[in-house]
């Protein structure tokens, strides 16, 4: 994705998006004026919003009396759990009144009342529909799953294609409100079984950054990190330059803990994320929209050495989850989660950066330290944009079963849900970070900006073609993490290993999805 000149901060959008939510809540909802979305360019979309007018692109249509039903992911996984389809209880006041009013313009406006069922185990979502399906039973009107439940049931069959015909003029998949990213990464051979857009927060919140502690570098005299982001300056091997003057054994007890000084606090996913920040691909498209394998090229194992090389230098890097490694194993000793040592390691001055997904700045927050947010740094400063990764094991999207009661309602609501989010739940989001989660600076908000500009979803982090997931050493997806905590850099030997059933599983893909 080729980066192009903003001509507002996200400082200045967010001000534009609450004039206009304030504005809507003096006027008729359908004549409230629509802002861009924050993935997307504002200079080139400005003008076009400005013109659109909240649900008119949809047909006039009285559902009076109708329930529309949607599953969403429970608090199973707490972090993780759904907070953008009804208001929850733990969720931020902000986001909950702004959720409540989303949903009280669709009913005003279609007459439909809104209703959830939230999963309560990991398997649940892909058992409920897929027992839905083969019964014929229609309890859903929408899902909203994570990804990779996504695509296992879209493999199945179980999802319309939203690309279809038959959503012609009530799916506006072209439109801002839409992740365009999505889109255009999740399709194959022209079908978009599901996407994300500003309904699904989790999209956002699943993106992955690098926050970095503002008093040690003013304490040490190192170099603005916004400046560099914004100069292209922002690279692997600058960032290793900096983290080597910070990592010290200096918490007074023999070996390394959790307590000593470290450049970089890194976890064991991350490293794809450092790969496609390097311009890297998974996997990219042909001119049919069929996925092609990227890894195994010269330059992607040119650049996995490079990141192998910056993960394992201790003198500057810790790999902070891996089971192996003193921070975790002293962490566990004193009964401290990891998680919560990697907060208290920034928020008490003990780490220059460290690696995060952005639902981690709300955690962050509750310490009183400045960190500001940056973007995965470049390969070197010739790469053409930033680029990050999200982990889409816990993003969610929307998908529309086959089984549905109603495909035409369905298409209508989930239209109108992702682009009535865009001033109020995904706002409110935006605003919580900003302002609930002391993350204040203009810079950091223009760095939210640009890495949300810049999100990369790879259909090799959804499918895990050749093995099961993320930590997977025979996975596409999970190859590069496992090897970086080996402790030994067998890339091409190991891709060599991997690369006929990855290229197996992917054909079995691509014929799912022709045969459907």
């Amino acid at each position: 994705m080729k980066k192009t000149k903003r001509t507002l901060s996200l400082f200045l959008l967010l001000v534009l998006m609450l004039s206009l939510l304030l504005t809507a809540c003096s006027k008729d909802p359908a004549t409230t004026t629509s802002t861009p979305s924050a993935g997307n360019d504002v200079s080139q979309e400005t003008s076009k919003e400005e013109e659109f007018v909240l649900f008119s692109n949809l047909p006039e249509i009285d559902y009076s009396g109708e329930t529309f039903k949607v599953i969403v992911e429970g608090d199973h996984i707490t972090t993780y759990m759904s907070v953008e389809f009804m208001p929850q209880e733990s969720s931020y006041d902000t986001l909950k009144k702004a959720v409540a009013e989303r949903n009280d313009l669709i009913t005003e406006r279609f007459g439909v009342e809104f209703e959830e069922y939230r999963t309560t185990s990991s398997t649940e979502m892909v058992s409920t529909l897929t027992t839905n399906a083969v019964a014929g039973t229609s309890e859903y009107d929408m899902v909203m799953p994570y990804m990779s439940d996504a695509a296992t049931l879209a493999l199945e069959g179980h999802f319309y294609d939203l690309n279809d015909a038959m959503f012609d003029g009530l799916i506006h998949l072209d439109m801002p409100y839409y992740d365009q990213g999505s889109v255009r990464d999740l399709s194959v051979a022209n079908k978009n079984y599901f996407v994300t857009g500003d309904l699904s927060l989790l999209s956002l919140a699943c993106t992955h950054a690098i926050i970095f502690n503002k008093n040690v570098i003013g304490d040490r005299g190192l170099e603005n990190p916004y400046e560099l982001v914004t100069s292209s300056k922002w690279t692997l091997d600058k960032m290793l330059e900096m983290c080597r003057g910070i990592t010290a054994d200096d918490d007074g007890e023999s070996g390394w803990g959790y307590k000593d000084t470290y450049g970089f606090l890194v976890n064991d996913n991350f490293v794809n994320s450092l790969y496609i920040g390097a311009g890297q691909r998974f996997t990219t498209k042909n001119n049919n929209d069929e996925p092609i394998i990227a890894v195994g090229s010269e330059s992607s194992a040119r650049v996995y050495d490079k990141i192998y090389s910056f993960v394992t230098d201790t003198t500057a890097v810790c790999q902070f989850s891996a089971a192996n490694n003193g921070y975790n194993t002293t962490s566990a000793a004193a009964g401290k989660n990891i998680w919560v040592a990697a907060l208290e390691s920034i928020a008490e001055n003990r780490a220059l950066f460290r690696a995060m997904a952005i639902i981690d700045i709300f955690d962050q927050g509750d310490y009183e330290c400045d960190f500001g947010v940056l973007p995965a740094p470049k390969l070197d400063e010739s790469q053409d944009n930033y680029y990050n990764r999200v982990s889409t094991v816990y993003a969610t999207c929307v998908a529309i079963p086959k089984n549905v009661r109603d495909p035409e309602m369905s298409a209508i609501i989930t239209d109108a849900l992702m682009q009535a989010s865009t001033n109020t739940s995904k706002y409110a989001y935006f605003q919580t970070i900003m302002q609930d989660r002391k993350v204040q600076d203009t810079e950091s908000e223009d760095m939210l900006q640009l890495i949300f500009d810049s999100r990369v979803y790879d259909l090799a982090s959804i499918y895990h073609w050749g093995g099961t997931g993320e930590g997977d050493l025979n996975s596409i997806s999970g190859f590069m993490n496992a090897i970086a905590i080996s402790g030994a850099n067998t890339f091409t030997s190991q891709w060599e290993t991997i690369e006929s059933a990855v290229l197996a599983d992917m054909e079995d893909t691509l014929d799912a999805y022709y045969n459907d």
